[in-house]
């Protein structure tokens, strides 16, 4: 849909005739830096969205890290000369 050019110079005409030459230029810049944060605040909130939603490394689960740890030991011992 949006808005057509006519009816943006219709828009334009009014806000002439409401505000008057002198305020015209303080109230479009008022809009400018509103919209500005605006699409700023959007971009923020969208970025941290995505980095919430995509999934984090990889990583081995405990059990298998604790058999890892395990296995590395049994391959000291077995590499030590025994004592008996």
């Amino acid at each position: 849909m949006g808005i057509h050019w006519t009816e943006l110079i219709v828009v334009a005409f009014v806000a002439l005739l409401i505000f008057g030459p002198k305020r015209l230029p303080e109230i479009g810049g008022a809009v400018g830096r509103t919209y500005r944060e605006f699409r700023k605040s959007v971009g923020e909130i969208s970025e941290l969205a995505t980095s919430e939603l995509t999934p984090p490394e990889r990583q081995l689960p405990a059990a298998t890290a604790a058999h890892e740890a395990d296995t590395a030991d049994r391959t000291i011992r077995d590499a030590a000369p025994s004592r008996t």
